[in-house]
């Protein structure tokens, strides 16, 4: 990848200072999804660097995973392969590797699958995920969501048998609004983004590491 990833970024964030922020890691994660926008990068080399991203604890760590070469072995006593690049990164789309769109597909598929089994399909699929990877990540924002509108529903539930008269049109309400927050995490995830639903926002209950941020 080239220095037009991080235009944006400047010289104090790559200095070699204690711990990354937020500010910071959302910002280079902001960077990586605009270069996979724009095809700059492939979705596999994608979602290599977005979990390095994630993972990084100092600057450096993070500045080298949004512009630095991946590591083509794993690093032993220090030592890592000299990177050999393949060449500038250009405006065409490369076509996604099969596990990195698998590993889209099943964070589609835990956000959508509590339609079916409820808390049980984003579990599993946290479960059976690599760690640190972009299904993982996003198993346990749709594992925690689900909880999260459970208790909440469990609430509704309470306040509308206090209400006068026949229904409870809080629940209706409420079924609504889960619904469609649970789709938009469906599609966020579909897209790559990192698609921050509004109630878990307001409600950061985090039961499933949903990793660094």
């Amino acid at each position: 990848m080239t220095a037009s990833i991080l235009g944006g970024m400047t010289h104090d964030f790559f200095a070699p200072v204690d711990s990354v922020s937020k500010d910071d890691r959302d910002r280079a994660e902001q960077r990586l999804r605009e270069a996979h926008r724009l095809g700059r990068l492939d979705s596999a080399e994608f979602e290599a660097r977005l979990s390095r991203v994630i993972t990084a604890e100092r600057l450096e760590e993070l500045a080298a995973a949004v512009d630095g070469p991946l590591p083509i072995t794993p690093a032993s006593y220090g030592y890592r392969t000299p990177y050999e690049p393949s060449g500038p990164l250009t405006g065409t789309v490369v076509p996604a590797a099969s596990t990195a769109g698998q590993s889209t597909a099943m964070a589609v598929v835990a956000h959508l699958s509590p339609f079916v089994i409820w808390l049980f399909g984003p579990l599993l699929i946290w479960a059976i995920s690599p760690s640190d990877s972009y299904a993982r990540r996003e198993a346990a924002k749709a594992f925690n969501w689900q909880l999260v509108a459970m208790v909440i529903g469990i609430v509704v539930g309470v306040l509308g048998g206090l209400l006068p008269g026949d229904g409870n049109p809080l629940a209706g309400v409420w079924t609504v609004i889960w619904i469609a927050l649970t789709v938009l995490g469906a599609v966020g995830a579909a897209r790559g983004s990192d698609w921050r639903n509004p109630v878990r926002a307001a409600l950061p209950w985090e039961v499933l590491s949903e990793g660094k941020r």
